[in-house]
């Protein structure tokens, strides 16, 4: 058994939310690959390091939202805009005489 203690009915003030003695948090056993460290100071700094890279996936994302809703441009339009402006062609040529493109 891995994680959380059974809750008993008659005792369940003991055992609601309380963890088995054996479990280390975010320690499931899943290491298909072998990477995870032996030595609980170094497992804990690879949790640390895989904490801070989704959170900065989350904020990379956040960013590409952010994006969309201020250009109304997908993330692939705005590439292909920017990769018209840098190549020396307007992009704002197909619009005629329109407001918005």
């Amino acid at each position: 058994q891995i994680g959380w203690v059974e809750p008993d009915i008659g005792k369940w003030t003991k055992t609601l939310w309380t963890l088995r003695e054996n479990y280390y948090p975010g320690d499931l056993g899943f290491d298909p690959l072998g990477l995870k460290p032996e030595d609980s100071k170094a497992f804990a700094n690879m949790q640390t390091r895989e904490l801070q890279n989704g959170r900065l996936a989350m904020l990379g994302v956040a960013g590409m939202c952010a994006q969309e809703l201020v250009n109304h441009r997908t993330i692939a339009e705005t590439f292909d805009f920017y990769q018209k402006i840098y190549s020396g062609v307007d992009p704002y040529a197909v619009c005629g005489d329109s407001i918005i493109c």
